[in-house]
C-alpha cells in the first residue's frame, strides 16, 4: 500500500512541475506579445477605415466611428463580426447616414481556402456598395447579393453579419 502511494507521488511531481512551467511560459509569452498583437489589430482597423471612406477623418463614438469629410458628418464605420463556415469573420463596414452601405472590407477570416476566402475579394465585397440594409441578403434569400459558388455558408454568414450589425448601428444613431 505504501509503495503504491510513493509511486503515485513519484509520477505526479514531474507532471505537476511540467504544468507549472508550461503555465508560466504561456503567461510570459502572452504578456510579451499582447501589445504587439493589439498594435497589429489597430493597424488593420485603421487600414480598413481608410479603405471604407478614403480621405475621411474619424471620431470613435461608442463602438462605431463617425466618418467626417471636411468637418461634415457623412456616415459611420463599424466592425461587424460573427461566425462563418470555418471561424470568425471580421469586417469593417462603411454606411452613409441614410443607411446605405458605402462598402465593406474584410479584416480577417478563416474560411476554406479557394472557396470561402473569396468573400474578401472585391468581386464579392463590391456588391455591398450602394445597397440598403434590407437588401443585404443573398439572392436566394430575397436580397441583392450573389453568393459565391461552393461557399454559400460563408456568403450567407457575411451578409447576415453585415446586415445585423448595420441595423444595430442605425438604431443607435437615430
Amino acid at each position: 500500500m505504501m509503495e503504491s502511494v510513493k509511486r503515485i507521488v513519484r509520477i505526479s511531481i514531474p507532471l505537476i512541475l511540467i504544468c507549472i512551467v508550461s503555465g508560466a511560459t504561456l503567461t510570459v509569452s502572452n504578456d510579451l506579445t499582447k501589445e504587439r498583437i493589439a498594435g497589429v489589430e489597430q493597424r488593420k482597423v485603421n487600414e480598413s477605415l481608410s479603405m471604407i471612406f478614403p480621405g475621411a477623418s474619424f471620431n470613435k463614438t461608442g463602438d462605431y466611428y463617425t466618418a467626417l469629410m471636411n468637418g461634415e458628418e457623412i456616415g459611420y464605420a463599424f466592425i461587424a463580426q460573427g461566425k462563418g463556415y470555418s471561424g470568425t469573420i471580421k469586417t469593417m463596414v462603411g454606411m452613409y447616414q441614410n443607411g446605405t452601405i458605402d462598402g465593406i472590407y474584410v479584416i480577417s477570416q478563416l474560411e476554406t481556402p479557394g472557396l470561402g476566402t473569396r468573400i474578401a475579394e472585391p468581386d464579392f465585397t463590391n456588391q455591398f456598395s450602394g445597397k440598403r440594409i434590407e437588401d443585404i441578403r443573398l439572392r436566394q434569400d430575397g436580397g441583392l447579393i450573389d453568393s459565391i459558388t461552393g461557399a454559400t455558408i460563408s456568403s450567407r454568414a457575411i451578409t447576415e453579419i453585415v446586415r445585423t450589425r448595420a441595423e444595430v448601428v442605425v438604431n443607435e444613431t437615430r
